[in-house]
């Protein structure tokens, strides 16, 4: 299948004036009107489809994301340039509602899990086996962090309700916020101390763990706020929205830095490499954009899931990241070369969380059919 560039007869690094005279000299030659050859029409649609695309700097970016991610090649089994290892590991079932939260403890490598039904279970993950439970009282958990010494954080949302656990040692604090506006998304900061939170009006509120305090709130995106992330530096908060953009804020000021055009669907998941070099962002149209950090550039754009995306995860090595939709799947990709890597048929039903233990070794997943999966990962070099 040629390129659109390769439609035109350009090469990749012409400039708008080269693309408009090499199209203006193949409508000499190919439209219709001067050409008695049936397939003129097949033939000038193509190089329209072309010019229209490589004349327009966001859909020509857009395009070349696209073929640096693979673009016309064959999708479900692309060639990585650095292969990684994943070998199943163990299942572990002990829920008795779907699983809505993963995460690692960053000092011991601990896995804890939460579902539905607002249950947190932390696992022996050697042995496969519960070592702990703990059911929290009211509100709805949609999302958790481990945190070392033992604290675990976790926060989630019921309409307009926004309830919030700190668990130390046992301990647990908690606070609920209610507000006019109906939540759609949470995420705790790397340290534990702030929450973020999208509303279907268009919000953005981020509010004190330890008190429920709001540090501000901002009203820029013009339909739903549908994602939210924090960086692993807690210096940034990019919320996701129906508007099809992506905005970065800073959270000790509430000062919007950046704004993400080229995402043409809804968000649906966000994710920040650890070493900050990449935003991820996942959408409605099943795609998986990859964007510089430095320059705010579009550099990847890859597809491969069937149904939309619910999550999003970095490997600690920066350039590894997982995803998880509602096909049941969890995919494997490179971020640097906007590669698959590999394709896993995880379950028969949706998978709703992911994540990488802090040492890289593992990853985990959880979804409605309330199994936690754990795969063990051997990465190479990739970056």
């Amino acid at each position: 299948m040629p390129t659109l560039y390769e439609v035109l007869g350009v090469e990749r690094a012409a400039n708008p004036e080269s693309v408009r005279r090499q199209y203006r000299k193949l409508a000499r030659k190919f439209h219709p009107d001067v050409n008695a050859d049936p397939k003129s029409h097949d033939v000038m649609a193509k190089i329209n489809e072309a010019f229209e695309t490589l004349i327009d700097p966001m859909r020509r970016s857009e395009y070349d994301a696209m073929l640096d991610g693979g673009f016309g090649q064959d999708r479900r089994s692309p060639e990585p340039k650095s292969p990684v290892q994943v070998r199943v590991w163990k299942r572990l079932r002990a829920h008795r509602t779907p699983i809505y939260a993963l995460s690692f403890d960053p000092e011991t490598n601990a896995l804890v899990t939460g579902s539905f039904d607002n249950e947190i279970v932390w696992w022996d993950v050697d042995k496969g086996v519960p070592t702990r439970r703990k059911k929290l009282e009211t509100g709805v958990l949609s999302t958790m962090r481990a945190f070392t010494g033992d604290r675990l954080v976790a926060a989630g949302s019921a309409e307009s309700l926004v309830s919030m656990w700190d668990l130390r040692s046992g301990e647990v604090h908690s606070w609920q916020s209610s507000s006019d506006e109906w939540v759609s998304c949470i995420a705790i900061s790397c340290d534990g101390n702030n929450i973020a939170a999208g509303s279907i009006h268009k919000t953005l509120v981020v509010s004190d763990t330890r008190n429920g305090k709001k540090l501000f709130t901002r009203r820029d995106h013009d339909q739903s706020v549908t994602a939210v992330a924090w960086s692993q530096d807690g210096k940034v908060v990019a919320t996701g929205s129906a508007d099809n953009t992506v905005k970065l804020w800073n959270p000790a000021s509430g000062a919007l830095i950046h704004t993400f055009k080229a995402v043409r669907s809804a968000v649906t998941a966000l994710a920040f490499s650890p070493d900050n070099r990449f935003l991820a962002v996942a959408a409605v149209d099943l795609s998986i954009r990859v964007f510089s950090l430095r320059d705010g550039t579009l550099q990847k754009m890859m597809f491969g899931h069937e149904r939309p995306i619910e999550a999003l995860a970095f490997h600690p090595n920066g350039w590894l990241f997982a995803s998880a939709g509602r096909d049941g799947a969890v995919k494997l990709w490179n971020a640097d070369k906007g590669l698959g890597q590999l394709h896993i048929s995880a379950s028969s039903l949706p998978i709703l969380a992911l994540a990488f233990s802090p040492d890289g070794s593992y990853l985990a997943a959880g979804g409605l059919d309330r199994q936690v999966r754990l795969w063990v990962v051997n990465d190479k070099p990739g970056g």
